[in-house]
């Protein structure tokens, strides 16, 4: 399974996230299969307790984390899980003592950083026309960097085909 780590960037996210706060994506590595709760609260430590105590894979796993200079697991911070052979991700939210899941995607994405958080993944402009006229910003994890491959990125994040995605070129 796939676990994306997402940041929130809106100036109160130690507040707590809000749908409207914008979630930038970070970071993401392979997990083994398993319960994705027990995966999640393994993250939890591996992003934010010392790397001494951490286990040689979960250690290597962290060490890449912060070579990238992320800040720690936050409220307001999030992770989602696209598990094998599933066409959406689930999404959780910190609220600094549980992990709430989320009814759906992070509807605001943001595509730059802050202090802590660097931006991870390919950037796209798109529409989601079952989803209303708005024009989106995000960044997606695209294995081979196609316009196919995107298209299905963020469909898989927002739960829809790759067919109900239309990419909005660049200027």
């Amino acid at each position: 399974m796939r676990i994306t780590i997402w940041h929130d960037v809106h100036r109160d996210h130690y507040d707590g996230y809000e749908r409207h706060h914008p979630m930038l994506r970070v970071f993401s590595y392979q997990a083994v299969a398993g319960d994705p709760e027990t995966e999640l609260w393994r993250a939890v430590q591996m992003f934010n307790g010392p790397l001494a105590l951490l286990a040689p894979g979960d250690r290597a796993t962290a060490s890449v984390y912060r070579q990238r200079r992320l800040r720690s697991f936050s409220t307001g911070d999030g992770f989602s899980i696209l598990e094998a052979g599933s066409t959406a991700e689930r999404f959780w939210v910190s609220n600094g003592v549980q992990l709430l899941p989320q009814t759906g995607a992070f509807a605001c994405l943001a595509v730059e950083g802050r202090s802590g958080s660097q931006p991870f993944g390919e950037p796209a402009t798109y529409m989601i026309p079952a989803h209303g006229d708005q024009i989106r910003q995000g960044l997606f994890e695209a294995v081979t960097g196609s316009e196919a491959d995107l298209r299905k990125a963020i469909g898989i994040h927002h739960g829809v085909t790759h067919s109900e995605v239309v990419l909005i070129p660049s200027r």
